[in-house]
Order: C-alpha cells, then sequence, then structure tokens
C-alpha cells in the first residue's frame, strides 16, 4: 500500500476521527481547570496470617489534584481506594513509597501532592493468648452502702496481636461498671475495653458483671429518749429525766430509727426510800446494738409517800 492509499482510503472515517480528537482535545484544553483535594482510603489485603501490623497506620491518604473541572468533579464522585498488596511481607518494617501512578486518574488530571507520601508498617509475628479479665469499677454506691464482693463470668479470654504487645498484658480491663448511686445488688455485661491497645479478642467478648451491694456497718447516737420508770408502792423520781444512746447497725436502718423506736428504763419496783445510783436497760429494735447509754448511770430517788 503506497502513501497515497494511506490517506485516500476510508478518508471520511479517517476524518471524522481526526474532528472528533480535534473538538474533544479542545473541550478538555479550552475549558476551566480547577484544584481539589480527595481523601482516599487505604485498603490492606494479604496479609500473611503469621503477621500482624504493629504501629498506627493512616486509614486515608490526602491527594491534591489539578484538571479540567469537568473531569475533576467526576473523579470528587467516585469511590476510589489505595490498595497496599502485603502478600510476600516478612515481619520488620515495609516502606511504601505513593507516587501519582499509584491513583487511576483520567489524563490531564495531574497530582499535585500526595500526604503522606510514605506509607511505614511494622509487621511483628501474631500471638495469641489466654489472660484474665479485670472488672473496673467508677463512682460510688448509694450513702450508707458499700460493695461486698465482685464475681465475673467467665474469667478470662484469648487476646492476639503483636507479640510484643501481648506478652506484656496480664490481664484485660474491661469497661467500667457505673456504682453511681447501687442501693442493691446488681448485674450487667461488660466488654473488653481496648482503648490503646493494638489487639483482637477472639475468645468471649462479653462478661457477665455481678456487683454484690450492702449496707454498711455504722453508729448514731440518738438524743433526748426519756427514761421510763418503773415504781413501786413508793414513789419515785430519776435524774436525768432524758438520756442519749448509742447504738450500731446497718446505716441505712439507723437513720430511719426515731426515738420512740428506743426503750431506756429502770427497775425501782423493789426499792424502799431512799436514794440510788443505777444503770439503765437499754432496748433497741431487732437488727441493731446498743453500745452505750450517756450518762452512764441514773439517780433515783424513792420517797416515803405511797402511791396511791
Amino acid at each position: 500500500m503506497n502513501w497515497h492509499d494511506i490517506f485516500i482510503k476510508d478518508w471520511h472515517l479517517k476524518l471524522f476521527a481526526l474532528a472528533f480528537s480535534i473538538t474533544l482535545w479542545s473541550f478538555v484544553v479550552g475549558q476551566e481547570k480547577a484544584e481539589i483535594g480527595l481523601s482516599i482510603p487505604l485498603e490492606i489485603i494479604n496479609l500473611p496470617p503469621n503477621l500482624v501490623i504493629a504501629n498506627d497506620i493512616p486509614s486515608n491518604v490526602e491527594i491534591r489534584i489539578f484538571g479540567p473541572r469537568s473531569i475533576i468533579r467526576s473523579i470528587a464522585t467516585q469511590n476510589l481506594t489505595k490498595v497496599i498488596d502485603l502478600k510476600d511481607a516478612t515481619a520488620g518494617k515495609v516502606l511504601i513509597h505513593l507516587s501519582a501512578d499509584d491513583f487511576s486518574l483520567p489524563g490531564g488530571v495531574k497530582v499535585l501532592r500526595i500526604k503522606p507520601s510514605i506509607i511505614e508498617i511494622e509487621l511483628e509475628p501474631l500471638l495469641r493468648k489466654t489472660v484474665p479479665v479485670k472488672v473496673v469499677l467508677v463512682n460510688q454506691p448509694a450513702p450508707g452502702y458499700e460493695v461486698a464482693k465482685v464475681t465475673v463470668q467467665p474469667l478470662a479470654t484469648q487476646i492476639s496481636g503483636p507479640a510484643k504487645e501481648v506478652r506484656s498484658i496480664k490481664e484485660l480491663p474491661l469497661t467500667p461498671v457505673d456504682l453511681t448511686g447501687a442501693r442493691k445488688t446488681f448485674t450487667t455485661i461488660a466488654t473488653p475495653n481496648l482503648q490503646g491497645l493494638r489487639i483482637s479478642v477472639e475468645g468471649t467478648f462479653k462478661f457477665k458483671v455481678t456487683v454484690f451491694i450492702k449496707p454498711k456497718k455504722g453508729t448514731r447516737k440518738i438524743k433526748h429518749v426519756p427514761v421510763r420508770v418503773f415504781q413501786g408502792p413508793y414513789k419515785v423520781s430519776v435524774w436525768p429525766t432524758e438520756v442519749t444512746v448509742k447504738l450500731c447497725g446497718e446505716i441505712p436502718a439507723l437513720n430511719k430509727l426515731k426515738i420512740e423506736d428506743i426503750n431506756v428504763s429502770v427497775n425501782a419496783t423493789s426499792f424502799k426510800p431512799g436514794k440510788y445510783t443505777i444503770e439503765p436497760k437499754a432496748e433497741a429494735p431487732p437488727g441493731f446494738r446498743c453500745l452505750e447509754v450517756i450518762p452512764k448511770r441514773i439517780h433515783v430517788k424513792v420517797y416515803r409517800e405511797r402511791i396511791g
């Protein structure tokens, strides 16, 4: 085929193609340019099963691109992803250098900036280990109450991650259990608190935590408790007529006690006329114990005058 045939044969198709190309080129070159930033997600694939990533790596790469406005707009709507293949990686540091060629962009679009341009990945051997879990309590029960004991089921779980970090973990803390205002035993579900840890939980992830709440023991002084007098055939007077009683028991119940719940008495039924100093008898409701009566002794005067 000679040069004449090359240009003459199917000349109308060749002319159309040339015109289309010129038109397209003019459209691309002649239109307004734009510059935008894109956040491209990073995707790690083919990580060897015996290795694990031991450092923090960015989840996205920020790039700045420049080109025709229409093309730039279409790129912004696409779900671009940068894939990092670790198929042949071994333990140690892996450096991934990013360039404009790593991103599939249309012609006429330039990459102005890549941040970061180098991805550093630290790979460590993967280690699995069973560790006990630790219950974490925060805040306080209601006033007058305290924690008697705490149980958790199960007691341990299996974790996996970078060998160095897994070896350093002696126990795995759970998400905090809030005690605020608790007045009775309760059960809740807690999960491992992985904040700041580069590990995964392969075993149990939900733990049943039971916090046993009981009233605190304490003491209370109740003032102005009247002294009751049991007298015989003679008239009797006592001094003081009121005392203070110190009791012990569960604090919430102590706080509900009233003066009339306490019985303080002296028995003068067998006394003959005269003056006496005796210890009063104090009685408290069930569940409480009288520790002290203040004052300890009551002055009793038995008159010669008979009753009635």
